[in-house]
């Protein structure tokens, strides 16, 4: 999912933490077609942790470019490829499960 995001990004006006904000959205969503269902009293905290994990891999993934616009010019196709896949593959799961 996060792979997906960062190869897609396409607002550059998007600031990080809106970044984090749609990645976990969109994790969360595919848990719930997964049928997995976190309590309410355990969302706050789980997305707490999910925001440093994703903050902590977008670090990682973008380390030494100026944006995520940089980082996505200086990935071969194939990366971009993979990471629809590996997303399309996620959907298709979902949806068997929903």
């Amino acid at each position: 999912i996060f792979d997906q995001h960062l190869c897609n990004f396409q607002d550059s006006d998007l600031d990080r933490k809106t970044f984090v904000e749609l990645v976990i959205k969109d994790y969360f969503s595919y848990l719930r077609k997964m049928n997995i269902i976190i309590p309410q009293s355990l969302q706050i905290s789980i997305i707490e942790e999910l925001s440093s994990h994703v903050k902590a891999m977008l670090i990682k993934k973008i380390y030494g470019c100026l944006s995520i616009q940089d980082y996505q010019k200086g990935q071969p196709p194939a990366v971009k490829r993979r990471a629809k896949d590996r997303y399309s593959r996620l959907e298709k799961k979902s949806l068997k499960n929903s």
